[in-house]
Order: C-alpha cells, then structure tokens, then sequence
C-alpha cells in the first residue's frame, strides 16, 4: 500500500513539473503623457522651379509660418507655410509668385541634456508658381502647352527630403531646415528635382497632452462609482 501510495505521488509530481511553465514578467511599457506643441515663424529661400529658375542669382525670399506637434518620443510631426515675395526670371518670366504648403515628419537625434535636436525629414508639399510667361529663350518650350505672353499656374505635389536643427532656450527654439523637393517637371513626365529650400526662424512652444494621453483607452472596467444606498 506505501508503495502504491509512493508511485502515485511520483506520478503526480512529475505530472505537474512537466506542465509547469515559467512565467517571463514583460517590464510595463510607458509613454509620455506630456508633448510639445509649437508654433514657429521666420524666412526661406528658394528657388521655386529650378528648371525654369536659371538665373545665377536665382533665390526668392519670403516668410514662413510652421506648427509642430511631438518632441518626447522619436517622431514629430509638422505643417508648414511659406509665401514668397514676386521676382523676375528675365526675358522668360515676370512677376513670378509663389507658395507651398507642406507637412512633414522628423526623426529625432537628440543632443546632451536635450537643448537641440538633429532630424533628418521627409514629407509631402503642394506648391504654386504662377508669372507673366513671354516664351522669350524658353529651352524648356513651354511655348507648346502656353501661348505667350500671358499669365500661367502651375500647380504641382513634391516630395521633401531634408535635415533641420533645433536649439531649445527655455521655451523658445531656433531653427534651420535644408529641403529638396522631388516632382514631375511639366511637359517631360518625369521625376527631378524641382526645388532647394532653405529656412530659419524662431519657434515657440507649449507643454500638452501627447497622443498617448489623448487616445489611452479606460485601465478599469468598473471606474465608474456608484453612491450606495
């Protein structure tokens, strides 16, 4: 009888050895419950459309006003708008004006103590040039999609690839972005690229919720407290 006894206990015990599973404690994964928020504002350069823009001092200035949301994890999001002062790209076009409005996304490497930022970025833009086309010593021969000597629009999406800096004091940062921007150069059907872009200028920002905070689903199914009667 003790040995059955013995036997059975044996059997039981390498039962649950045998289905005993080692329990591997994952650490809890944390967000930042806090972001920036920054609104920006200050001055590019640009070529506008280099294949039309052939002249050796051939940069527009203009401003530009920026909102950017994000900071405390790698990602940050931002939408940009830049207006530029009219220019003449003699004898082919006059009072040539421009915009782009653009949203991009930044990859953050962050410095010590985290006063400045490195970020390569990468985005899409929708820009407008529109002039006075008089055809005159067009290589391009836009002369068979416009008559002369009229005004055009052109219309036409990028996509920006780049690197930017930004130095934090306090609650102010200064910035500089450096752009190309990749579109279908018209009447060739074919990728180039189409503008340099240059910008600096002053941000300030905001502490606000992140994303995390905003879109955290409820922790408890009975959060909500009843009085007793």
């Amino acid at each position: 009888m003790n040995a059955y006894l013995l036997k059975l206990f044996a059997v039981c015990l390498l039962s649950n050895i045998g289905l005993a599973q080692v329990r591997t404690v994952k650490p809890v994964k944390t967000h930042p419950s806090t972001t920036k928020l920054e609104f920006g504002f200050g001055g590019a350069g640009s070529v506008l459309y280099l294949a039309r823009n052939i002249k050796d001092d051939n940069m527009a200035y203009g401003y530009q006003v920026s909102m950017v949301y994000g900071g405390s994890s790698l990602l940050r999001f931002s939408a940009e708008y830049t207006n530029y002062q009219p220019m003449n790209i003699e004898p082919t076009w006059f009072n040539v004006k421009a915009q782009t409005a653009e949203f991009n996304m930044h990859i953050q490497a962050r410095f010590k103590e985290n006063r400045a930022i490195l970020y390569p970025l990468f985005g899409l833009s929708y820009n407008v040039f529109s002039g006075y086309y008089t055809g005159v010593n067009d290589y391009l021969n836009l002369t068979s999609l416009y008559s002369v000597n009229q005004d055009v629009v052109t219309r036409w999406v990028g996509m920006n690839a780049g690197v930017g800096y930004e130095c934090y004091f306090k609650h102010f940062g200064i910035y500089a972005d450096y752009k190309m921007r990749v579109g279908v150069m018209e009447g060739y059907d074919e990728l180039n690229i189409l503008d340099v872009c240059l910008s600096a200028g002053l941000r300030y920002y905001f502490t606000v919720p992140s994303i995390y905070k905003l879109f955290r689903g409820t922790r408890s199914r009975y959060s909500i407290k009843t009085n007793p009667k």
